[in-house]
């Protein structure tokens, strides 16, 4: 158990986060103690330490004569300086910190009727975020499925997603100018730059290495292994191009990382997803909703549930995209029609699988694998460092349900792909 000030948030900071969360003025607030516990196992975090922190409350506004308030607290680590360094180097913590002080507060204020995010706190010295503890709300992420999700928890993340991607629209039409002009390199690409020598970089050539051997085990019988091996670096490496905020389709404020562990899901007690909420934006970008659309699909479906399912749940997140519109009194057809937007959708399903192939041998690695990947974590950072490498192929050698996913999530960018358009 750690205390506040430990980790440098002050009587006045604790203070301050309960009166925000109560609505109400400090004055009404006596705080009878307040301390830090490990958080319960969910949201798993790569790029930050998770923390509860939890607060002893006495005054009317706490609505009891004492109350113990529970909030989620997100750090930079301390313990780690090779992982702070490339933190500081993507410059993915700062970047948090100016989205929920400034972008993510005005996107939620455009539809107040939805949450999209956990009620935002307090951010402190580019190292500190504090938000609502949604846990204790019933939310959580999905648990024990290999990242897989069904057809209802789809459609509630898809229902999320479009109406953050239309309030981000809304704001726009209402100030007359795109998020990149209200909010100049709030947007700014930090994880896939290209940047020759960065950590990230480096680790997608790592990646590439190991997609390689992956192949070299699966396909080792095919004549076509000699194409694919050619073809798989390049086609990779598109991704630096898919990126960039689109000429040619509407762009919006993009997650950018949606993968199982970045959606959290209230359900009934049967299980079924009653609303969806969406965590960590350090990666976030302006892309078109295709992006984070597609991405979605490749982390958390597979290539037959896409055939079966990837149409109507387009359909459904249309559906919402353009009811948030008209309901703000914007013309829907004049930011997409259906027809652009699935064109959109059918441009940037290959960058999705891209984006799914780079991170997945990462974010899906079974957790007994994941903990031979801590042994190394003071020594090297990044998101695939070269002994991660060794460990992520052990893992496809040994264990059939991680084998399977990759080589599902890698199918599309075989040879057949090849034809997709180009970048816009």
């Amino acid at each position: 158990m750690l205390r506040p000030a430990e980790v440098g948030l002050s009587d006045d900071d604790i203070q301050l986060i309960v009166a925000r969360y109560l609505g109400t003025s400090t004055v009404l607030i006596t705080v009878r103690d307040a301390w830090i516990e490990s958080f319960g196992g969910s949201p798993a975090g790569f790029l930050a330490d998770h923390f509860t922190l939890k607060i002893q409350v006495n005054g009317a506004a706490a609505g009891l004569e004492s109350q113990q308030l529970s909030f989620f607290l997100k750090i930079i680590p301390i313990g780690n300086p090779v992982l702070a360094k490339y933190l500081r180097e993507i410059g993915s913590f700062p970047k948090e910190v100016n989205l929920y002080q400034k972008i993510i507060p005005r996107i939620q204020q455009q539809i107040k009727s939805r949450q999209i995010v956990p009620k935002y706190l307090l951010t402190k010295e580019d190292r500190i975020i504090v938000m609502e503890n949604v846990k204790v709300k019933g939310f959580d992420i999905l648990k024990g499925n290999s990242g897989i999700m069904d057809y209802a928890h789809l459609s509630k993340a898809l229902e999320t997603l479009a109406f953050m991607h239309a309030a981000s629209i809304v704001l726009e039409e209402s100030e007359g100018k795109r998020l990149t002009e209200m909010f100049p390199d709030a947007l700014k690409e930090n994880a896939w730059t290209g940047i020759k020598g960065s950590t990230r970089t480096s680790n997608v050539e790592n990646v590439i290495v190991l997609w390689c051997e992956f192949l070299r085990i699966s396909e080792r019988n095919s004549n076509d292994l000699e194409k694919i091996l050619a073809a798989l670096p390049g086609t990779m490496r598109s991704l630096y191009d898919y990126v960039k905020p689109s000429s040619r389709w509407r762009n919006v404020f993009s997650h950018g990382d949606l993968w199982s562990n970045n959606l959290m899901f209230k359900t009934t007690p049967s299980g079924e997803p009653l609303e969806c909420i969406l965590v960590d934006f350090q990666l976030s970008r302006y892309t078109p909703p295709a992006y984070d659309i597609n991405l979605l699909f490749a982390l958390t479906t597979t290539e037959e549930f896409r055939a079966e399912n990837m149409n109507s749940l387009l359909g459904h997140y249309f559906l919402i995209f353009q009811q948030v519109l008209k309901l703000n009194g914007i013309n829907a057809q004049s930011i997409y029609t259906t027809e652009s937007f699935l064109e959109s959708c059918r441009h940037y399903r290959l960058a999705g699988q891209i984006h799914g192939c780079i991170i997945a041998p990462h974010v899906l690695l079974p957790e007994h694998y994941q903990g031979q990947a801590l042994a190394f974590s003071a020594e090297c950072a990044g998101f695939m460092p070269l002994p991660k490498v060794v460990i992520c192929l052990s893992a496809f050698r040994t264990d059939g349900p991680y084998r399977q996913r990759m080589l599902d999530i890698i199918h599309e960018l075989l040879p057949q792909k090849d034809s997709e358009e180009g970048h816009s």
